[in-house]
């Protein structure tokens, strides 16, 4: 069984991983903001209403932004999950082989 120092560690190592998805993809969506351009236009009384001159491109770069973020973080819980199970085997065979 892995200790709870490993799992802990391991933890640690995970969340640092997510912080650093999140900020790439955060980046990117930022990205898409400033692609997609902001407009102003006249609403209603004359008051100025924000809008984006080019919405599409800033939803693509949003969508991409949340996959890399998504795939990110299932992409590092599997590499960690396999390096922990990958460990503890090893550790087993050694073991049982000594």
């Amino acid at each position: 069984m892995v200790s709870w120092s490993v799992a802990f560690k391991k933890a640690a190592a995970y969340v640092g991983f997510l912080i650093v998805w999140v900020i790439v993809g955060s980046v990117i969506i930022g990205a898409g903001f400033l692609v997609g351009g902001l407009g102003v236009k006249t609403g209603p009384f004359n008051i100025p209403v924000p809008t984006m001159a080019n919405p599409l491109v800033a939803v693509v770069f949003i969508v991409v932004g949340y996959i890399v973020i998504f795939l990110g973080m299932m992409a590092t819980l599997f590499k960690i999950m396999a390096e922990i199970t990958a460990e503890e085997v090893e550790r087993r065979l050694k073991t049982s082989a000594g």
